[in-house]
């Protein structure tokens, strides 16, 4: 198949307008059909088949794929079967020959499908009785993608926000169950935290749980002492000292320092709960009391 490149207006979008530019176009003749595509897009997988006009512009108007590939060469050149590629050619070539551009587009308006810049000016031009047609089309096509994409934002922040509350019920029952075993002195084991600071799946903060609770009583420990804590204790009784931590080829001692720390964590639980009680027993009735 023998082809040609001339210079000719192509109407077509760039950076999402509508723009018309002297291009380099292939031409190629099959079955009586010219085959327009551009010359910078030779060699793309699928390539756009040009529609030319009664001034002999152009138009890229997006409802045309071909793979020009199949054109090219000798029928036995291809991968596949010479009778696929002779089918392939005349469905194209066929189809170009019956393509009713104004039926075509009808239907999409039927269907509320969406039309690019590109086929409204084409129909502007020559079938301006559907344009309007073609317009409102296109609004609602763009509504009802717009209310689709909002309801799978809203769907996805529902579940987003599912998730995150989920995590915090985990976080704030783990958290409630490690301060009652502090204050009534069971062994507590030494792992991390997992919740989230905020309303955003960004915000998912790990960590240690004797480390919350110093950041959360605002008591400051040494990075060396927070790394044994962090790294190498297993379990702590804050009311017993006893620990059990990891034992390394570099360092087998325990921290000397870090009771001094968890001492004053165990005071302020003690506080917190006697606080607690204290303000119970303000609810409790004079009368109940009595009895």
């Amino acid at each position: 198949m023998q082809e040609q490149i001339k210079i000719a207006k192509v109407w077509h979008i760039e950076n999402n307008e509508l723009t018309c530019k002297n291009k380099k176009v292939v031409l190629s003749t099959y079955n009586d059909v010219e085959i327009a595509t551009l010359k910078e897009e030779r060699y793309y997988d699928v390539q756009e088949f040009l529609i030319k006009d009664k001034n002999n512009e152009y138009w890229k108007l997006g409802i045309a794929p071909i793979r020009l590939n199949m054109f090219i060469g000798s029928i036995d050149s291809y991968l596949s079967e010479p009778s696929v590629v002779e089918k392939y050619r005349e469905d194209i070539t066929e189809a170009y020959k019956k393509l009713d551009l104004k039926a075509f587009w009808k239907k999409k308006i039927n269907e509320n499908r969406y039309f690019n810049k590109c086929e409204l000016e084409y129909i502007n031009r020559y079938f301006p009785e559907i344009y309007e047609q073609a317009r409102e089309s296109r609004r609602t096509f763009e509504e009802n993608r717009d209310r689709e994409q909002e309801q799978k934002r809203q769907e996805q922040e529902q579940k987003e926000q599912e998730k995150i509350k989920a995590v915090n019920d985990r976080f704030k029952k783990a958290l409630k169950e490690m301060k009652y075993k502090i204050f009534i002195g069971e062994m507590i084991s030494v792992e991390d935290f997992e919740f989230y600071k905020d309303d955003k799946c960004s915000g998912r903060t790990i960590q240690n749980n004797i480390l919350y609770l110093a950041k959360l009583y605002g008591i400051k420990i040494p990075l060396a002492t927070q790394g044994f804590i962090n790294n190498r204790l297993k379990s702590y009784n804050f009311k017993t000292r006893d620990c059990f931590y990891k034992i390394t080829d570099e360092n087998k001692r325990c921290s000397t320092k870090m009771g001094i720390y968890l001492e004053q964590i165990y005071q302020k639980i003690q506080e917190e709960y006697k606080e607690s009680f204290k303000r119970k027993m303000k609810l409790v009735p004079e009368k109940s009391m009595e009895r």
